[in-house]
């Protein structure tokens, strides 16, 4: 049978037994609560790990005759819907499309209908919560949140305002001037602040040693990078690895 044959017959039984997909509204509505970061309201729409036949139902389409895969199959689809939007609405790109990588590897290895379901809640929160994190940039010009976004794509490198302002074609001064009158802060002091979040979560979530996380984000010595960590973090990164390596590295 043809594409179109099969379509046209689908759509008709479809309108006899009176079926039909989630509504449009419904499903983006869904969607704009993770992307509004409404922690809250996400938590109230997670689905319980017992309700395995979840996507058996008509309204969310039926992916594929096996019900584990058809599950699987609406997973992906769901959070690759939820990282396009994110990444639309403000959350950095790399960022966004890596952790959904990584939810799709991770729920490829669980064979259980009520483990994806658990996952599938877990990634809801989780970009929420970073949803939730952001910046609020609506109100900055156009100017800084070009340059947070470039910070933010460029903070493993040697990064500082005069290389940030040449690549972005704007004068360094009216930026950093800009960027501290919108931000209440001076754009040295935001280009290291995120190289230090980013770091601490390299620290959390690998083996690699100080220096060369120190390495990786552009510090000009290892004894900087720690001078800087212990003034944004309030511990060293030798404390900090302690302090959340085992606990965070068991999730």
């Amino acid at each position: 049978m043809s594409m179109n044959r099969e379509l046209n017959s689908r759509l008709f039984t479809q309108r006899e037994e009176q079926l039909a997909h989630v509504e449009y509204k419904d499903e983006f509505g869904f969607y704009n609560i993770v992307v509004q970061g409404n922690i809250e309201a996400v938590k109230k729409a997670f689905v319980s790990p017992d309700y395995v036949g979840l996507y058996d139902e008509p309204q969310y389409g039926q992916l594929s005759k096996d019900s584990l895969r058809n599950m699987r199959y609406h997973f992906v689809v769901s959070v690759s819907l939820i990282t396009r939007l994110c990444v639309e609405h403000g959350l950095e790109r790399e960022l966004a499309y890596t952790l959904s990588d990584l939810y799709i590897g991770k729920m490829d290895l669980l064979q259980k209908p009520g483990e994806i379901l658990s996952l599938h809640n877990e990634m809801l929160l989780d970009f929420t919560v970073k949803m939730a994190n952001l910046p609020k940039t609506s109100v900055y010009s156009i100017q800084v949140v070009r340059a947070i976004e470039y910070i933010y794509r460029h903070r493993n490198e040697r990064l500082t305002v005069e290389s940030a302002a040449s690549a972005l074609g704007v004068n360094r001064s009216y930026l950093s001037a800009l960027f501290a009158r919108e931000t209440g802060r001076s754009m040295g002091s935001f280009i290291r602040s995120e190289k230090i979040k980013a770091a601490a979560n390299m620290l959390k979530f690998s083996d690699y040693s100080y220096a060369e996380v120190s390495e990786y984000f552009g510090f000009a010595s290892q004894s900087h990078f720690i001078q800087c960590f212990k003034k944004e973090m309030g511990v060293t990164p030798r404390e900090y690895r302690r302090k959340h390596w085992s606990s965070d590295m068991e999730m």
